[in-house]
């Protein structure tokens, strides 16, 4: 934990989303290309060098490839060994989270904290978040006759939302998360961004996406207000990003 020039002590927020670990059951990343190579190897080398124990780590999905409970805690037994307090959110390939109540009964008595439609508050900063989901006006949309998903996730973000406004003194930070990107895959807006739009958060930060080309179009920086993040492992090359010191 680091000092300001006051003496008082900083806490540092990293984030890092998509970590995709299968220790419970390999899965051999490297058909996704050579930049997963060796990848977990690369995020634990990273982690170390940056993050101390005081840290928190927000986490935005995709954490694991298990299916279950039991093949995901040697993934969340991993993540245990690096340093920080983690945060997670649910991601669409976290099929282990199928249940909220099942998921923190894992994870939460091995010290991870849990977001989902809720809020938070650790070192000082108002921590919310959902998984989200693809909007209808994506390209990539295709609607599910038995789940509508997307209201789901839209409902749960503004819960997470107002959950944190109950906790959030004024100008408190807030850090909002979901494990989908709140604009479509070709920069529409979405009843995310309006959500986004509404509550201002301090920040908002989103994994889930894997190509150049998604990475070209995808917000990042001063957006209405608000200062969105990708934080999908493979765009940061493995290396949790800093987010904020408070």
């Amino acid at each position: 934990m680091a000092r300001s020039r006051y003496g008082v002590l900083l806490t540092k927020f990293w984030a890092i989303a998509d970590t995709h670990l299968s220790f419970g059951k390999p899965r051999d990343m490297l058909r996704f290309g050579e930049k997963w190579m060796n990848h977990e190897a690369r995020l634990a080398d990273a982690w170390r060098r940056l993050i101390h124990a005081d840290d928190v780590v927000l986490l935005p999905g995709d954490i694991s490839w298990a299916q279950s409970i039991s093949h995901v805690l040697p993934d969340l037994q991993w993540l245990t060994m690096l340093p920080g307090k983690k945060v997670l959110v649910r991601g669409n390939h976290d099929h282990w989270w199928d249940s909220g109540a099942k998921a923190r009964h894992a994870a939460e008595p091995l010290g991870f904290h849990l977001l989902e439609g809720d809020a938070l508050i650790i070192g000082g900063v108002v921590l919310c978040g959902a998984m989200g989901h693809l909007a209808p006006n994506d390209p990539y949309y295709r609607k599910d006759e038995k789940k509508d998903r997307y209201t789901r996730e839209l409902l749960r973000l503004e819960s997470a939302f107002k959950a944190a406004e109950a906790l959030r003194q004024p100008n408190q930070p807030l850090i909002a998360m979901s494990h989908y990107p709140p604009l479509t895959s070709d920069g529409q807006r979405t009843g995310y961004t309006e959500l986004i739009s509404h509550y201002k958060p301090t920040y908002f930060l989103y994994g889930h996406l894997h190509h150049d080309k998604e990475w070209e179009i995808a917000v990042q920086g001063e957006f209405e207000g608000v200062h969105y993040a990708l934080v999908a492992a493979d765009y940061l090359a493995m290396t949790p990003r800093l987010i904020m010191e408070v």
